[in-house]
């Protein structure tokens, strides 16, 4: 058995991070994956929540997407995927069918498109040029399982079978008010022969077999013209129900499953670059890490439904840097930079392309989040309380080398204490090599520490953001002054209202 998730093991259903939920929703990729599943199934969802084992599985995946970027590959998935899709209505057909010929013709039929999907499956794949130890495992599996001798007489047997069935023909003749029904094939279309008896309905002939879940009397004539013609039928089909009542290969099965994890972003990233949101494959060589052209995917979904841009901005962070401190203006884009920066993190670990023109990213252990909430009223404790019990997992259970975003933090204490408070979780997370950034309102902490990066949200020179993020020593006065016109606070404005 191989994965296409994970190279080693095979990824069980069970597992869980802790701070999953957690990121999940500070960063919005609820949101980002809600618009990116809406015609797939829900339970592909679960492949999202969690990262691979280790810094190989993500290369494993990487490799395996960047194969199924190429035209000729994704083009290939997804008409199986298609096929997947008929296979299982007929399936659906089948558990609706109430007569026993019709389950077993649809049985029939589903079994023939599920080898007919993997030959030609395996026959558009011999074609691509595939790189990926996953893609190359695939096509080495299907040739093997469409070569075995059971495979091939399970091949043999429905289609003859459905040869058998597919070559049965029936002319229908009216005259005198009544049908009659003989074998065999007219040169006349049966749509124009209904348009003439029937004009303004809706005209179409199938097969008896795979009708409504009942025969129509009509249908039933059919069906016991085919059974005079064909007695011997019906005991093959009986007998090929049987002998092939499962047919479900578990590996076939895993990485049908396991493909809609790629087939599913692969779609999505397409339909972002086609309103102008690109993506790139990130590097990972070295210590540092940067970006050029970052976004916050799930803020380009809204604002492509509103019809307004996205500034895109840049990051550095050096190999002996540590974190990044923001501050700056309310509104100006900080806690957006903050989740561009999270979403950067994650969609490499998941080995997927990333919101940015170019990037270059390190390997990280885990994701770690922290955002501001309101005061939860359910706990009792106050917002102090609730972000302390929130950060306790981050300062105790965060794994050497993660990556760890932090959103105003300590908003309710008082400022010497905030600062104090902001300081220890910096020199914290920083002693355990992990890198992140915290976004905040206070300044102090931009300069508390060796390896702390000053950032600065930017407005122009009348004071109104500009949503650009740029390296720093944080400007109180800007924000202040912003603040001061924005209520009427100057010192004009507060002597006329006290006259």
């Amino acid at each position: 058995m191989f994965s296409l998730l994970n190279k080693n093991t095979i990824p069980s259903d069970d597992k869980n991070e802790s701070n999953s939920h957690t990121f999940m929703l500070d960063l919005n990729i609820d949101q980002i994956l809600d618009s990116m599943l809406t015609e797939w199934n829900p339970e592909i969802k679960k492949m999202f929540e969690s990262f691979p084992d280790s810094k190989e599985d993500e290369d494993y995946r990487r490799d395996i997407y960047c194969d199924i970027k190429n035209d000729d590959v994704y083009s290939c998935l997804m008409d199986y995927h298609a096929a997947i899709r008929e296979r299982n209505s007929f399936a659906g057909r089948m558990d609706n069918a109430y007569e026993l010929i019709q389950k077993q013709t649809w049985y029939l039929r589903m079994i023939y498109t599920y080898i007919s999907s993997l030959e030609m499956l395996k026959d558009k794949l011999s074609k691509c040029s595939l790189k990926s130890e996953g893609l190359k495992s695939l096509y080495s599996y299907l040739d093997s399982f469409l070569s075995d001798s059971s495979t091939k007489n399970l091949h043999d047997s429905c289609f003859e079978l459905w040869k058998e069935l597919s070559d049965f023909h029936v002319i229908l003749s009216y005259e005198k008010g009544r049908f009659t029904i003989t074998n065999g094939i007219t040169g006349s279309e049966y749509e124009k022969f209904l348009e003439e008896l029937f004009p303004g309905e809706k005209h179409s002939m199938t097969s008896p077999f795979e009708g409504t879940e009942y025969f129509s009397d009509l249908e039933d004539e059919i069906i016991k013209l085919f059974q005079k013609k064909n007695k011997n039928y019906f005991k093959k089909l009986e007998k090929f129900c049987k002998v092939y009542s499962s047919v479900s290969d578990e590996q076939i099965v895993l990485f049908e499953k396991e493909i809609c994890y790629y087939l599913a972003f692969e779609g999505f990233r397409r339909r972002m670059e086609l309103h102008g949101y690109g993506m790139c494959t990130p590097l990972s060589a070295g210590d540092e890490l940067s970006a050029d052209g970052l976004y916050d995917l799930a803020l380009a979904i809204s604002n492509i439904e509103r019809g307004k841009e996205t500034v895109p901005n840049e990051l550095f962070l050096g190999k002996d840097e540590r974190f990044f401190v923001l501050t700056g203006p309310n509104q100006g884009g900080k806690t957006t930079y903050g989740r561009s920066l999270g979403q950067l993190i994650y969609f490499t670990k998941m080995g997927f392309d990333v919101p940015a023109s170019n990037a270059k990213v390190p390997h990280y252990t885990n994701l770690w989040t922290h955002f501001s909430v309101e005061e939860s009223i359910e706990s009792g404790r106050g917002k102090l309380m609730d972000e302390l019990e929130r950060l306790k997992p981050i300062m105790h259970d965060s794994q050497e080398g993660s990556f760890v975003v932090i959103n105003e933090l300590f908003t309710t204490a008082a400022n010497f204490d905030a600062i104090e408070m902001g300081k220890r979780v910096l020199d914290t997370l920083i002693s355990k090599n992990c890198k992140g950034i915290y976004v905040t309102h206070l300044g102090e902490l931009a300069d508390s520490k060796k390896g702390i990066v000053s950032l600065i949200a930017t407005v122009d020179k009348e004071n109104v953001q500009t949503f650009l993020i740029e390296r720093s020593t944080p400007i109180e006065t800007e924000s202040v002054n912003r603040q001061v016109l924005k209520y009427s606070l100057t010192y004009d404005r507060l002597k006329e209202r006290f006259k």
